[in-house]
């Protein structure tokens, strides 16, 4: 903790000399002006926009007050625009300013629109997929066939994305994917992190962000980020929005979500809350073939079906407090609780060494899972000046916490289905706590011919205590088990710095940055008194280069090295029991995983991106599920580092108008991974293939309120390490009525018509070889509804992305 608090003064007395220095030579002026109506009546709480004259670029907003006044203090010389836009009136762009001394503008009369409101209708939307520098960008409000869905399940569609059995998420052929929120990382990974995503609804969410190469201003954490980014009402005055669904597959779902916002010229209030009750199922199927010396002793032919209950509730309430003109304060509370009870069937038919069935086992999993969070964000921002320059500070807290009970009644057939041994009853109680303190400093400061320097500096700690206690039921005892039970303490400090620097010049843009992060760790299991503890430096640095050879066509290019730091649950090392025949066990040797990606872009019209990329992760961080080294016939999940993985990737994202009233987005990502290393005395050298996937998204304007949409996805067979995953394909239909003067709308949409949403594989290891096929229920007829209420657009709750960050992506499966 004195490292913490030491690495944290250090850094903030370092960025207090540095703008204490950069700020002193700065002339600034003021514009200011007046906006009334025809009528002669000030407009109030208009937002006014000043644009650079360059490239309509914004510098700055402001609000009208109730006199219709408006003033843009600390305005740098140089030429501007002034645009207003207000429900009810034309849009307002001035002439050109030139602002070399102080601006008084004339009185500003607004028109009003002759157009009547209540006849208005939008047809133009964002298409779903979009691409802006180094992301691809589902825009999933504005998806008739994402309504009704979790987040799991976007992520799961999303192009260039993979989800394996163990519901680990793969992008592009990478691994040790970063999932936030709101710009903070989740706080759990594999089964928990996609249980925890399938509890959040899809109307809550405004748009997924997947950034290939992020800058050195992103923690450095996870191969690539993907950011769900949550609905923010962007309205003046009291506002809001409900919406509700109910879908229905093999099992019901339904997902509500309440949004309130009110907004002045001082402060912005804002709430939300969600529900989602959503019952699921997990059907595996596995055939587990053991050999010995390539001579065949075994087998077991297992069917696993589990259904989950999800029951979840996501909270989160703030203020931001515009002090002044270059003052804001703010402040975050946020609470998520997701309560299910998994039911879980598993038949295992045992096979001999003559492929002859010997005997059944079955395992009966009836558990109550309590996963809870709270978390609160301070934050504090100071501009200097209209220019961008600015200091940003945020203190974090947040307190993840699980109680799960588990129980496993495990019975034991002869081949006359008569019992031959005991019944085997298992009970767990596994508690989980997880502590995380954090205060990150932000400064941007435009320079002297529009370079553009940004610095920082971030600091955490991180306490992490999970108890695990097994007792033996069996022939109504009550026995501690000690060969099964646990308690591991995890405690980890990571201090950070990064600059980045920028600069726009004529057809060229730059962006060069590094960012330093030392990282100390170290764990303790107190059952068997054992410990680990690892202590290092990495550098990450980062770069982007673009340049226009003409208004229709620009390159780029990306580069960026990242790391992956193993999950605390990867390096407990203790071994968590499945079923009889199979554990999961943590790797105390676990390295982190570091990634150096490529990306080489060629744009045209701003619509089509081709993209070639490359990348090399070194110490991939790669789950298996392989022989058990000292016990014949059992099966151990656990992480093993292997030695490289290569990653050549073909991208393009290519948007196509059939007709005025059809539109097509086609999004073609391609990619060869290369695997090298050893795992269970199973070698690999350069083994991969090449694959690719195809998402399609087709929409249709019937009319100015009637549309419908139509997506098909395709993989082809993938060789992912050890495993061979066959081709898998789908597509969903949908349609969207706009009611109400386009206030609410009410959508109906099939996902996976023809239940072809599947995946199946082959696992290769030397003297091991399994064949498994996973069934979700995908097929889920959903109707939903939203309505909005309140006055006119404008922005609304700043960006939120607290200095909590990779930390949380590994900690909720450190919680038990």
């Amino acid at each position: 903790m004195k490292t913490f608090l030491l690495n944290t003064g250090i850094v903030l007395a370092s960025c207090a000399g540095l703008f204490t220095v950069q700020t002193a030579t700065a002339q600034n002026y003021r514009i200011s002006g007046k906006f009334l109506n025809k009528e002669n009546a000030p407009v109030a709480d208009a937002i006014i926009q000043l644009l650079r004259s360059s490239d309509s670029s914004l510098v700055k907003n402001e609000f009208t007050d109730e006199k219709g006044t408006f003033a843009f203090n600390d305005t740098k010389e140089g030429s501007y625009f002034i645009q207003a836009n207000v429900l009810g009136y034309k849009s307002y762009l001035s002439q050109l300013i030139d602002v070399k001394d102080n601006v008084q503008l004339n009185d500003i009369s607004l028109q009003k629109s002759e157009v009547d409101l209540k006849e208005v209708a939008v047809i133009a939307r964002k298409p779903y997929v979009e691409r802006e520098k180094g992301k691809v960008i589902l825009n999933v409000e504005n998806s008739i066939n994402a309504a009704g869905s979790s987040a799991f399940e976007l992520i799961e569609k999303a192009p260039g994305v993979r989800v394996d059995n163990n519901d680990n998420v793969n992008l592009n052929g990478k691994s040790g994917i970063a999932v936030w929120i709101d710009g903070k990382p989740t706080p759990m990974t594999g089964t928990d992190l996609a249980n925890y995503l399938r509890g959040i609804p899809s109307s809550s969410i405004e748009k997924i962000e997947m950034i290939s190469n992020p800058s050195a201003r992103y923690d450095a954490a996870g191969s690539a980020i993907i950011n769900i980014k949550l609905k923010k009402d962007k309205r003046v005055g009291t506002n809001g929005s409900i919406s509700s669904s109910y879908g229905q597959g093999v099992y019901m779902k339904t997902n509500n979500s309440l949004s309130l916002n009110h907004r002045n010229k001082k402060v912005n209030v804002f709430g939300s809350y969600n529900y989602a009750y959503r019952e699921a199922f997990s059907h595996l199927k596995l055939d587990r073939r053991f050999y010995q010396n390539d001579t065949f002793i075994g087998a077991y032919n297992q069917d696993n079906y589990i259904k989950f209950d999800f029951n979840n509730h996501i909270a989160r309430a703030g203020v931001d407090y515009f002090a002044n003109k270059n003052n804001t304060f703010g402040f975050v509370v946020s609470g998520v609780s997701n309560k299910f009870n998994p039911t879980g069937d598993n038949v295992a038919d045992v096979y001999d060494q003559t492929n002859t069935k010997s005997s059944t086992y079955t395992t009966k999993n009836r558990s109550r899972d309590n996963w809870y969070n709270y978390s609160a964000n301070f934050n504090y921002k100071h501009s200097f000046d209209s220019l961008g320059t600015e200091l940003s500070t945020d203190l974090d807290y947040a307190h993840f916490g699980s109680q799960i009970e588990q129980n496993f009644t495990t019975r034991y057939f002869d081949l006359n289905n008569e019992e031959y041994l005991n019944p085997y009853l298992l009970h767990g109680d596994i508690d989980g706590g997880l502590n995380i303190y954090s205060i990150k400093n932000d400064f941007v400061k435009t320079l002297k011919k529009e370079f553009k320097l940004e610095a920082g500096q971030k600091s955490s700690y991180v306490v992490a205590d999970n108890k695990l206690s097994f007792y033996n039921r069996s022939n109504d005892l009550n026995i501690f088990d000690s060969s099964k039970s646990n308690h591991f303490i995890y405690t980890e400090n990571i201090n950070a710095v990064y600059t980045t620097l920028s600069k726009d010049y004529k057809k060229w843009s730059t962006q060069l940055g590094l960012r330093c992060e030392h990282t100390s760790v170290s764990g303790k299991q107190l059952v068997n008194n054992t410990s680990f503890a690892n202590n290092y430096i990495q550098l990450f640095p980062s770069a982007f280069i673009g340049y226009k050879f003409s208004e229709k066509n620009g390159l780029e290019f990306n580069y960026s090295r990242r790391i992956t730091r193993p999950s605390y649950e990867q390096l407990n090392p203790f071994k968590f029991y499945i079923d009889p025949t199979t554990y999961k066990e943590g790797n105390p040797y676990l390295m982190p995983q570091t990634t150096e990606s490529f990306e080489l872009t060629h744009v045209f019209k701003q619509k089509i991106f081709t993209t070639l990329g490359f990348g090399r992760t070194n110490k991939n961080i790669t789950e298996v599920i392989a022989p058990a080294d000292d016990q014949p016939k059992i099966t151990v999940q656990t992480n093993k580092n292997l030695a490289q993985v290569d990653v050549y990737a073909l991208n393009c994202s290519l948007p196509i108008d059939v007709t005025k009233w059809w539109h097509m987005t086609n999004e073609i990502n391609s990619y060869y991974a290369s695997y090298t290393g050893n795992v269970a005395n199973t070698p690999l050298k350069n083994i991969g293939n090449l694959n690719f996937n195809i998402n399609m998204m087709n929409t249709f304007n019937f009319t100015s309120t009637f549309s419908g949409e139509v997506s098909a996805y395709y993989q082809t067979k993938e060789v992912y390490a050890f495993d061979v995953i066959n081709p898998r394909w789908f597509f969903n239909l949908g349609l969207q009525k706009k009611l109400w003067n386009n206030r609410a709308t009410l959508k109906l949409n099939v996902n996976d018509i023809l239940y072809t949403n599947q995946t199946t594989a082959d696992v290769t290891f030397t003297d091991y070889r399994e064949h498994f096929v996973v069934q979700r229920d995908s097929r889920v007829v959903t109707i939903a509804f939203t309505y909005k209420f309140g006055k006119s657009s404008v922005p609304g709750s700043k960006k939120r992305q607290g200095g909590a960050d990779d930390i949380k992506q590994r900690a909720g499966s450190g919680m038990g």
